[in-house]
């Protein structure tokens, strides 16, 4: 559905992009990851032709984003993570500005979706809370019927019932045949959505791949409660295992199989297990701590 190579682009001198790869599949919900200043915003607006990139290619649907980008819109969802938006209308009034461009527009949806949200239809834009304005901004990417959906920074400012959702409309979308490309700092919500993940870092491609391949890189960790306390010395010894506690409480960082460590625990006195496993914000610090160093 999206595909760039080689994709660059700098502002004044200062590289943003610089040689970007990127593929999205059709279907699926791509995430996009990075710190601030990595290059994401800058990213989408290329996809979706608000900025034009120094160099490199850009297809969305088999379409070429430089040569046809009126086209390329009409098959984007787009929601910017600036709220700047026309404060003078009323909600509702911008909704149906926003989305009866597109070839096949839902309006009854829309205000349903404003309903669900709790968007007054009659309030003028500039009235609105920065929460409710994230929520406009999603509904007319949803609303619109394209069959993509680019979505920069879409759960900021959400409330965890707001998220919930949220997270629920995309994962439905999708079930319908849309694509959803997002951006996002929640990296909880990245990792509930997403089944490929791409990390940016200076405006390059630093890690890209499936998110359980991404994530099985990375140690597994066990919090384990004993029913008696035990000392370092009666827990096994591996190289591929950390522990770390005392007395009945024990975790057990391991980078072996989890079938190898129940096969080692076997003998021992448990009384509870809790499986800590890693995710993409432990990934993330992983990734960009590393970086750090370099």
């Amino acid at each position: 559905m999206i595909r760039t190579r080689a994709l660059s682009k700098s502002y004044r001198s200062t590289p943003v992009l610089r040689g970007v790869d990127l593929d999205v599949a059709q279907g699926t919900i791509h995430g996009f990851v990075g710190p601030n200043g990595a290059g994401k915003s800058t990213l989408l607006k290329c996809l979706v032709g608000v900025v034009h990139p120094d160099d490199g290619e850009i297809t969305i649907d088999g379409i070429d984003v430089g040569s046809n980008a009126l086209a390329v819109r009409r098959r984007v969802g787009y929601a910017p993570a600036e709220t700047t938006l026309y404060h003078r209308m009323k909600s509702s009034e911008l909704l149906d500005f926003a989305i009866r461009y597109h070839p096949s527009p839902d309006h009854e949806r829309a205000r349903h979706l404003m309903e669900g949200f709790g968007v007054p239809g009659n309030r003028r834009v500039g009235a609105l809370s920065h929460g409710m304005k994230r929520k406009l901004l999603l509904v007319q990417a949803i609303a619109c019927n394209a069959p993509l959906m680019i979505l920069d920074e879409p759960m900021e400012a959400l409330d965890p019932e707001a998220r919930r959702i949220a997270e629920d409309l995309l994962k439905a979308e999708v079930e319908r045949g849309r694509t959803i490309f997002l951006s996002s700092h929640d990296l909880f919500s990245t990792q509930r959505l997403c089944s490929r993940v791409t990390f940016l870092h200076h405006g390059k491609v630093l890690r890209d791949g499936p998110v359980d391949e991404l994530l099985a890189d990375l140690s597994g960790q066990l919090n384990i409660q004993f029913r008696e306390a035990l000392v370092a010395d009666q827990l096994p010894s591996n190289p591929a295992f950390k522990w770390t506690g005392s007395g009945s409480h024990w975790k057990v960082q391991f980078s072996c199989p989890l079938e190898e460590l129940m096969v080692e625990l076997g003998s021992l006195p448990i009384a509870g297990l809790r499986d800590d496993r890693a995710n993409l914000e432990e990934l993330f610090d992983h990734l960009y701590k590393k970086e750090a160093v370099q």
